[in-house]
């Protein structure tokens, strides 16, 4: 029996993996689910030690996936990557991270998860799917914690607003509109890194390993509440907007107001 250990992590917003291949003089792979594979000599050369079943990918949003990398070897691998682009953000790696094992078994099988009742064979296209699936759900997790911060915080202030509480709305708002318009256009940026892979051309059973997984980590129902909660940031910033506008148009009634008593006033005198 052997174990395939694998962990992703998010370490960047983005990682500029067209300066890591040109570095590494190695190739992406795909055109948007771009990723590299690190392996064989090249992990060699960055360990500075033979690594056999040892893997590395990296991909372009900012999430890398192991492959039976300890931790003190991933710690190694990160920093040659900060040396190329200076780019890893250790907060985020402590906070957005997922570890998923299998077991294979001598006649090369393997059950998914743990209490699954599914075997399938176990080939490097298995590696290379698990490395694809845990660097999406790390990622979404990332988008997810980000979104119900923006949405929680959101609602506070329209909260504080309804009650008439307006001294500090003008900053407030736009700051408010500012980072969520930021974060819409990053995850949307970030939409088609969930699309369906492509896999090798003679290997059906890739789709269905990636479906069963993508089944078990739940991506396409976490997608669809992330894309209903994002609906709910566009509203907020057209009732945002709404109540912008209605403070302008009260503040320069106020100012008509003041300036026809100051007409009645000089009459008067």
């Amino acid at each position: 029996m052997k174990t395939v250990r694998f962990i992703s992590y998010k370490v960047a917003a983005s990682l500029p993996i067209d300066k890591i291949a040109a570095f590494l003089k190695t190739n992406m792979k795909f055109t948007w689910n771009e990723y590299i594979l690190v392996s064989s000599n090249q992990l060699d050369a960055i360990l500075k030690y033979h690594s056999e079943d040892k893997a590395v990918y990296l991909f372009k949003y900012g999430c890398i996936s192991f492959v039976n990398l300890t931790d003190n070897e991933i710690y190694s691998f990160l920093k040659y990557i900060e040396s190329i682009t200076s780019k890893i953000n250790y907060n985020l790696i402590h906070k957005y991270h997922l570890s998923h094992n299998i077991n294979i078994d001598d006649n090369l099988s393997c059950i998914l998860w743990e209490n699954s009742n599914t075997k399938v064979d176990y080939n490097k296209n298995t590696d290379h799917i698990l490395a694809i699936i845990l660097a999406r759900s790390t990622q979404m997790y990332f988008f997810e914690t980000q979104l119900n911060t923006m949405l929680d915080n959101s609602e506070k202030f329209l909260i504080s607003l309804q009650k008439g509480r307006l001294p500090l709305f003008t900053r407030k708002s736009y700051k408010i509109m500012a980072k969520i318009l930021k974060f819409e256009f990053e995850s949307m940026s970030c939409i088609r890194i969930f699309e369906y892979p492509v896999f090798d051309k003679h290997s059906m059973k890739s789709n269905e390993v990636y479906d069963a997984l993508s089944e078990y980590y739940e991506l396409s129902d976490r997608f669809n509440i992330m894309q209903s909660k994002i609906k709910e940031l566009r509203k907020i910033v057209g009732l945002y907007s709404s109540l912008s506008h209605s403070q302008t148009e009260n503040r320069l009634l106020m100012f008509e107001i003041f300036l026809l008593s100051l007409f009645s006033l000089s009459h008067i005198i």
